[in-house]
């Protein structure tokens, strides 16, 4: 983003702090977030339930509403 001009760090003297003072922040921040991610996974974790194991030979119930037939209604159609 930014352009070379020439200029070092030794010429501003606040510069060296500012930027200590900004990595500090960033550290903060980052591990605030880390630290987030780990209680909002854990909160996810125990609200989650299990997953149904379905076998070969489970009968499952299946909703045809979303499904379009080439007949023009359902009455008419094979059975």
């Amino acid at each position: 983003m930014g352009q070379d001009i020439g200029k070092t760090t030794d010429d501003f003297p606040g510069t060296e702090e500012f930027l200590k003072t900004i990595r500090e922040i960033r550290n903060e921040v980052e591990e605030a977030l880390k630290k987030m991610n780990m209680m909002m996974k854990k909160k996810w974790d125990t609200k989650k339930k299990s997953e149904i194991e379905w076998k070969n030979e489970d009968l499952v119930w299946v909703d045809a509403a979303h499904y379009s037939m080439d007949q023009p209604s359902k009455k008419l159609s094979t059975k």
